[in-house]
């Protein structure tokens, strides 16, 4: 009797639609059509001999059996992808067009990207930050190959590789009174954390005051460090910003923030794979967030 085996191109096509949360996303993620991605969950189903989604005609979920495959099908694909990555890496060449969500630990990120550079001499990475948002909309229309940001609120795509505590942060000498509109320092109003501020604050009868908005975090750490208002930055800005503190216990509780890789699947050269693998090793050699 042969014994059943995972394939892993069929636990990437079952990841792109588990993320994807349709067949129809999943084929259009990873550039096949829908026959090709149904044959493949059915040959996986017939090798573990269980179901492993229920389709509807708006969506598509898993099942307890597709629950439990989620967490062995990411490491089983990591981990290929990391040794590809790692015993090939002298090889890796090409040009990579990379963005970075402006809410991505600025001042980790170039020291990362240096390491990148001289481990990988021969890629050239052209490297573009702003909003998650603005960067994804680049990506769907092939301006970016890949993008590491901040998981938008509605967006299902791509592969969640760390999470970070959000906290209220203010400067020492800021004072928060106990009633009235609570002034907001922000990015623009797209941007994932302003909007977050602005419900939670709504959730306890707080309006939120924007005094404050520019393009950059940098700027907003600089007017918050200048006593302009207070605003959500992850836990990581109370560490490298010695002139600010953490307001959270006197304001409503915030989600943790998902930092995700989207266009991996679409986009799986050597130099690409390279790259993805360096900087999730990288932050988890430095600590500076927390691995999911």
């Amino acid at each position: 009797m042969t014994t059943p085996r995972l394939e892993l191109d069929s636990l990437r096509t079952f990841l792109a639609i588990a993320d994807g949360g349709s067949f129809t996303a999943a084929a259009a993620s990873v550039g096949r059509t829908q026959s090709a991605i149904s044959l493949k969950v059915r040959k996986l189903e017939e090798a573990l001999d269980k179901q492993l989604f229920v389709r509807n005609a708006h969506h598509t979920t898993l099942t307890p059996a597709g629950e439990l495959l989620l967490g062995y099908a990411r490491r089983l694909v990591r981990d290929s992808d990391a040794a590809l990555a790692h015993l090939r890496a002298s090889e890796a060449t090409g040009t990579i067009r990379l963005g970075i969500g402006e809410l991505f630990v600025p001042d980790h990120l170039p020291r990362v990207l240096t390491r990148f550079r001289h481990a990988h001499p021969k890629v050239r990475l052209e490297v573009q930050v702003g909003l998650s948002a603005d960067l994804l909309e680049q990506m769907r229309s092939g301006g970016l190959e890949v993008v590491v940001a901040n998981r938008e609120k509605d967006e299902r795509g791509g592969r969640v590789v760390w999470t970070e505590p959000l906290r209220w942060v203010a400067a020492d000498d800021f004072e928060l009174g106990d009633s009235g509109p609570v002034p907001l320092v922000a990015l623009p109003a797209q941007c994932e954390y302003r909007r977050m501020a602005i419900d939670a604050l709504a959730s306890v009868g707080r309006p939120a005051d924007v005094v404050y908005a520019c393009t950059s975090l940098l700027g907003v750490e600089a007017a918050i460090a200048a006593g302009s208002g207070l605003a959500i930055l992850g836990q990581s800005s109370l560490a490298r910003n010695l002139g600010l503190r953490d307001l959270s216990q006197h304001l409503p509780p915030l989600p943790a923030c998902e930092i995700a890789v989207y266009g991996e699947a679409a986009n799986n050269g050597r130099a690409l794979c390279a790259l993805i693998q360096f900087i999730e090793d990288s932050l988890r050699s430095d600590s500076v967030l927390r691995k999911t």
